[in-house]
């Protein structure tokens, strides 16, 4: 009987911690497991953002500035940047930029879109240039005509030949420095451009 106690007194705590140990490994593989398939929501995950919402989703926008600034371009901004931004990521105005008509008629508080075109203006460009007394009369007589810079989609398509589509190739092809830029721009063919010259303006 002695023999039985001592026996079982050195092998039971033996057997107790094999035992145990088996227990604990059953559930750190459990616990490792289920690790591995956690997903993470976090507001700031980047994986989960371009998952659920898109590179769009970002808050990014895309807009392109042309004309007298010194760095021309597209630029890449986030919502809610307006115009006085995107016009000091593309460096300023030039010196022959016509402050005038920025002044009266660009408002540098506008917020900017995705895909929104914004043109400064050269000086003397018949677009910008505000009439004096000496061409009162010359303006009169172009009241009539379509600008191809400024005119919306409705009134480019009071022009005859011009539809939808040529009206929305207008629109996206601007700035245009003169009346052969819609043919070189491939917008409008050399026939047309001569039956329409006299009804548009820049």
């Amino acid at each position: 009987m002695s023999k039985f106690l001592s026996f079982l007194s050195f092998f039971l705590p033996i057997s107790l911690a094999i035992f145990g140990a088996f227990l604990a490994i059953i559930a750190l593989n459990k616990l490792f497991s289920s690790t591995n398939t956690l997903e993470c929501f976090c507001p700031s995950c980047e994986a989960l953002a371009f998952a659920e919402k898109g590179a769009d989703g970002l808050g990014l926008i895309r807009v392109d500035i042309q004309g007298a600034v010194k760095k021309p371009g597209v630029y890449r901004l986030t919502i809610g940047q307006r115009v006085a931004d995107l016009l000091s990521l593309a460096g300023g105005f030039l010196e022959d930029a016509d402050q005038f008509y920025v002044a009266k008629t660009l408002n540098l508080a506008t917020e900017l879109k995705d895909q929104d075109k914004v043109y400064i203006p050269f000086l003397g460009e018949e677009n910008s240039t505000v009439a004096t007394s000496d061409q009162a009369e010359s303006s009169a007589t172009n009241t009539n005509l379509v600008s191809i810079n400024q005119a919306d989609l409705n009134q480019l398509k009071t022009l005859p030949g011009i539809g939808d589509a040529k009206a929305q190739g207008i629109i996206s092809n601007r700035p245009y420095s003169s009346l052969e830029d819609l043919v070189s721009k491939k917008v409008i063919s050399e026939n047309l451009l001569s039956d329409l010259r006299a009804q548009m303006t820049l």
